[in-house]
Formats: C-alpha cells, structure tokens, sequence
C-alpha cells in the first residue's frame, strides 16, 4: 500500500536527519528562548474569558507581520487546530453547495485526497501558470469550468507565487465569472519584503466570495502549538460557521497567546531569522549538490527545497537509498495527482532544521547521492 505524504512523515519523526516534513523544527533565536521562558507563568494566567481579547491581539500581529490590510467588515475569521483540519471544513462546504474545483499542481497531497473524500469534482490548475505571462494566464482562466479555484501562493512544493499582477488577475476574473477562490498562504512569511502586497485589500475591493488559509507551524518551532485559521469572506460566513461549530468550541488561548509573542519576535527583525535560517540551509545543501544529479528548481524563497533527478533512477529509490543512510526526504509522486509519474523526477528537503544538524545532513545526502550517480552511471 503506497503511504500518502503525511503518513511518510510520521514514520520519520523521530529520526535525527528528518528532513521530510516542512513544519519548523530548529533551535530558537535569543528572542523566541525569552518567549519559551515565559511560558510557566503565561499558563498559569491565560483563561478562556480572555479568548476575544487573545485572538484579536494574534490577528493584529499577525496581519501586521504579514503586510496585510486587517478587514474585519469584510472578512471574519475563523482559529482552527490545524490547517488541514481547515481544509476539510471548506471541502465539507463545497461537498454540500455542490461545487467543482481547479486545484493546483503539483501540491501537497492531503488537499487533493480531502477534497476527492468529499467527491468534490477536480480539474488541474497547472502552478506554473501563477508566474506565467499575464496573456497566457488569462487564456487558461477563460477556460475553467469548475465553480471554485484552489490555488496555494507561494506553493507547497516548488515556490510557485502569484506576483501581484497575476493575483489581481485572478480575482478580477473570480468577479467576472462569479467563481469563489480559496487561497493557501500557510508559506507567506517566507516571501521576500518587495514581493509581499496586500492580498486582503485587492480581495476586499473585489468583493468576491472567498476562503484564505493561514497557518503558523511552517514558519516557529512552538512544537505543534500553532495559530491556523481561514478567512472568510462576508458571503460565506454562515455555511462556514455552522461547519466549523461541529468541529470545535474555541483554540487553547494559551496556545494563540504563546504563538502571538513568537511573531512580535519576527515583527522585531522583520522576519529577518525565519527566512535567515532556510537561506543558510539552502546555500549548505546546495554546495552538497554539487556533482550528483540533483538539481534545485524551488524559487530561493520557499523553506523547502524541490529538487529534479537528473538521472535515470526514480524519486522513490533515491528516497529509499537515502534512507538506508538516515536521511528522509519526501518522493515527489504523491505531490502530483493527476499523473504521479511526473513526480518521479523530484524529491523535497525540507530546509527549516538546526543548521548545525543540517549541514551534518546534507553532507550525508551529498555523498549518497554522489555514490549514486557512480552506480547509475555504470
């Protein structure tokens, strides 16, 4: 039975060279240390009568890191346990209204398996095309059919972003057309200061039914406490509410609290030690790639590294040969879902790891690889 990319991830958790999945798991800059200090005394004073007070600071923060305008006439939000578990509150309202999707792809594969569970009708939506020429775009746009598009900006797992340009084309064509766009933007703080604009405003403006996933796991090592959340346009707040009411009461506010301070530290340095960390581990395993038939094709901002096999040996068996050696990527197949066979040719690293151990690592996945290269190219 072939394992799905989360259950692959968590049959590598507790390995010390786990460089599958993309959540944040480093060591903690002096600020973040400061926060986790003050963590005994948060616990014994946060409560439940505080929740308003907690989430709307967290969203406050978390707008203003972000670059993004906070509307709350227009958009009502909605805290969550997990992205994924957000995901499926939309795939249950778009299984109830009924409504066809373009998802993008390649991308990670519980989006495509929980929107196939709720036999939600699935056409591609080629990622690519989100830093495609603005004409080309709008040609493949002019001919969707599907009531719904389910884009991820910057996109799990190559990068791919929706430039401003792009974006505005896609909502204008949603207004246009009357389709609802859903939006994952769970990697947005990873983005470089002059490519952030504020998405929320153009969404606002165009006054279009939409979702818009947040997420915090990928981005601060709070071991799993995390702030996700979906944004919701004015339109669909009331099928969203009544789903999401069966799925919790309210998030730990102690949980948003904690996350709330790790992002006044990057509010701080202006993001400057999250996006320092998946730089310095890019440049290290980079150097590793050197001679073997890895080659890097993610865009230098994402905090994975999507790497193309340029050589006649399969994703899968470079995973399974490096895992002989202690080191774990993710195989690309499962990321494509409309032919996996695509994804033969790639791997993903995950960069969001203690430097320390990771230049261990990729020298380890360097020599792999490069012993590799001999055997196949005999």
């Amino acid at each position: 039975m072939t394992r799905n990319l989360t259950e692959r991830q968590v049959s590598v958790l507790s390995y010390e060279y786990n460089l599958a999945d993309g959540h944040a798991y480093r060591g903690w800059s002096p600020q973040e240390q400061a926060v986790v200090d003050s963590t005994p005394q948060k616990f014994r004073q946060v409560d439940r009568r505080q929740q308003d007070t907690i989430e709307a600071e967290y969203f406050e923060t978390f707008y203003e890191l972000a670059g993004q305008t906070l509307d709350t006439g227009h958009f009502s939000r909605f805290p969550c346990f997990t992205a994924s578990a957000g995901i499926e509150i939309i795939a249950n309202y778009l299984r109830l209204r009924g409504l066809s999707v373009t998802l993008i792809e390649p991308c990670f594969d519980n989006l495509k398996d929980i929107l196939m569970r709720h036999q939600v009708p699935l056409e591609p939506f080629p990622d690519d095309l989100l830093e495609a020429d603005g004409d080309e775009l709008l040609a493949f746009l002019e001919q969707v059919t599907t009531d719904v598009l389910f884009l991820v900006s910057p996109n799990n797992p190559t990068g791919a972003t929706a430039q401003r340009a792009n974006f505005e084309r896609i909502v204008q064509f949603c207004a246009r057309t009357g389709k609802t766009l859903v939006l994952d933007s769970c990697f947005r703080f990873y983005m470089p200061d002059d490519q952030v604009y504020d998405q929320y405003k153009i969404l606002a403006d165009a006054d279009i039914d939409c979702i818009v996933i947040e997420d915090t796991g990928k981005t601060w090592p709070t071991l799993e406490l995390k702030g996700p959340f979906l944004s919701v346009s004015e339109g669909l707040v009331a099928d969203i509410s009544h789903i999401n009411s069966d799925f919790l009461l309210h998030v730990s506010p102690f949980a948003i609290d904690l996350v709330t301070d790790f992002l006044r530290t990057s509010v701080q340095d202006c993001r400057g030690h999250i996006r320092g960390v998946a730089a310095q581990n890019r440049r290290v395993l980079h150097s590793e790639l050197v001679g073997t038939f890895l080659t890097p094709v993610e865009r230098e901002h994402m905090s994975v590294s999507w790497l193309r096999i340029d050589a006649d040996v399969t994703a899968r068996e470079v995973v399974e040969e490096l895992g002989r050696d202690g080191i774990h990527v993710l195989p690309g197949n499962e990321f494509y879902w409309t032919d996996k066979s695509v994804g033969d040719s790639y791997i993903r690293v995950a960069l969001m790891r203690d430097p320390e151990m990771f230049v261990k690592a990729a020298a380890q996945l360097g020599e792999t690889c490069r012993r590799l290269t001999k055997a196949v190219a005999r």
